[in-house]
This record gives structure tokens, sequence and C-alpha cells, in this order.
């Protein structure tokens, strides 16, 4: 079938794609929380855990995944100027 020729086809290059970016050993889920950090503005463990595409994962793996990428030196957690319980995720590569 044609669609999962195209799907096949995507899967392949966004492979090539993660192998050049460093990260094609990382968790679907640890790629996912990732590509929403570094896209999004003050991204939170909130903000995360509110998006449709991260509704079907617990908060616990969301947390596990952050902890991941931080240990991986990926991302940083800042703490906002304005109100100190809150730590922005930052993409810092």
């Amino acid at each position: 079938m044609e669609e999962f020729d195209n799907l096949f086809k995507m899967r392949k290059s966004l492979d090539k794609f993660e192998q050049e970016m460093g990260i094609n050993e990382f968790s679907n889920l640890e790629k996912s929380v990732l590509e929403f950090i570094a896209s999004a503005n003050n991204a939170t463990i909130t903000s995360i855990t509110k998006t449709d595409y991260f509704r079907k994962y617990s908060l616990s793996s969301i947390k596990r995944a952050v902890n991941a990428l931080i240990d991986y030196k990926f991302i940083k957690q800042v703490v906002s100027s304005e109100d100190k319980r809150s730590r922005f995720l930052v993409y810092i590569r």
C-alpha cells in the first residue's frame, strides 16, 4: 500500500536525522519530550503533561524522560525570575 510505503520512507528519514542529531538511542518518549522543549517557550513539566500528545504517558514517565535529558546534557532547568517555584526546561545544545 502506498500509505505504508510513504510512512516507511518518512520513518527512515527521521531515523537518519535522529542519528545525525545524536538522539537515535533515546526512547521515543525522550525524543518527543526533547522536541517539545526545543520548540516551546518556557516549557515546564506541567505544560508537557497538559499537551494532548503526552496525555497517554504518566507523570512519572515524563519526569523520568526529563531527568534523562538533563543527564544527557540536552536540556537544563532554569528557575523563573517571577515565581521561584517554577522551573523552565530549556534546550541547551
